[in-house]
Formats: structure tokens, sequence, C-alpha cells
């Protein structure tokens, strides 16, 4: 349940609301407000700066809760055509959604329901090391056989050019079955080879190196 899924109920909602005509404003309101809202925690996302904004996004996705609940009301109460059912199944979705983000953006950060979430975002690197399987995102330690077919596969190596640093937002336990990937504490800076994909090579301070998860970690 995440952006995509907003932006579908979003698109529902608008288009609903394109046929309906502009005698429902408050649904106009509510549209414009949430593609503001769906941008906003896209871009917060994307950046890596989500702790930066908690506050900011909560008081945004709250006020957008209420015109949502309004918004339905009045669409389901007016009238039964089938445009604005449309609409009031596109604010429901988004409704959905909202409630998911208040959960995820609202958690503390080493609370159960956020690495809970975390877990299913980024799913571990499945298969040990020397087996040939391969971790997400094409991730493979030296010793593993490089996929021809994936050119954004990753070699982890000790003499990579670690260009970026990055602190762990939140603590990390590493797999045991997968020596590929790497366990950190919260608080902890880590060298980072890319900062592209779900998955970063990364090096700790005592020279262990691995992958972590990308959304664990903020560049500095």
């Amino acid at each position: 349940m995440n952006e995509r899924t907003k932006v579908i109920g979003w698109i529902i909602t608008f288009i609903a609301a394109c046929t309906i005509g502009s005698w429902i404003h408050l649904v106009w309101v509510d549209i414009f407000y949430n593609l503001f809202i769906i941008l906003g925690a896209s871009l917060a996302v994307a950046t890596q700066s989500v702790h930066n904004y908690r506050l900011v996004l909560l008081t945004f996705i709250g006020g957008s809760l209420t015109l949502i609940f309004i918004s339905i009301d009045s669409t389901i109460n007016v009238s039964h055509s089938s445009k604005l059912s449309a609409a009031a199944a596109g604010l429901l979705i988004q409704s959905f959604v909202l409630i998911f983000w208040v959960i995820y953006f609202g958690a503390e950060e080493d609370s159960l329901a956020l690495r809970t979430i975390n877990g299913f975002t980024i799913p571990r690197a499945h298969g040990a090391a020397g087996t040939g399987a391969s971790a997400p995102n094409g991730v493979t330690n030296a010793t593993q056989p490089q996929d021809n077919n994936n050119l954004s596969s990753v070699v982890v190596a000790a003499s990579s050019d670690y260009a970026y640093k990055a602190r762990a937002l939140y603590s990390y336990e590493a797999n045991p079955e997968d020596a590929n990937e790497l366990g950190f504490v919260k608080g902890e800076v880590l060298d980072i080879v890319d900062n592209k994909g779900k998955w970063w090579q990364a090096r700790k301070q005592d020279g262990t190196v691995g992958i972590a998860p990308s959304n664990y970690l903020q560049l500095i």
C-alpha cells in the first residue's frame, strides 16, 4: 500500500470529478490537496529525508483524512449515481493509503510497526554465500558468479571506491544465513560505494564489507 496505490485512487477520483461537474467543490479541494501530499511524500521518500519532515507530513495527512471523510459522506448522500460512487471509491482507496502512511510516518524509528513495514519494503537477500543465489537488485559477493544479464549487478569487494558516507537511521540485524548482509546499529556511520538501488554496498569502520538496505540509511 504505497504511493502507487494512492495515485490510482487519486486518478479514479479525478476522472469521476471531471464527469460529475463543478458543483461538488469539496471533492476538487481534496483532489488538489492530495496531489500536493503525494508529491511531497514521494519527494521525501526519494531523498530519504522522511525523518526530517515527519511532523509536516503527518499534519497534512491528518487534514487530508478529514477532507476525504467529509467528501465521501457528501458524494454518497447527495445521489446514488455511478459517477459519484466512483468518486467515493477513489476517495476510499486514498483514505486507506493515508491511514497506512500515518502508521509509517508516525511510528518511532525502532518500533515493531516500522521494522515490520521496512521488512516488507526491502526483502532480505536470500541464499547463503557461495550458492550463486542472487540477492535483491542482483547484488552478489566476490565468490558468486556474476550475472551477465544484469547490468546493474554490484560485486562486493574490499577494494571498491567508497565515495559516500551514510548514517544508520535504525539498527539492522543481518541474516546469519547470508554472508552478503551487513548488520549495524542505529547512529553508526558506514562508507558507501553507490547510493542507487534498494541495497547499497557498505563498509563499517572496522573494515567489514557487505550490503545494507538503503531505507535504513541516510547519506551525510
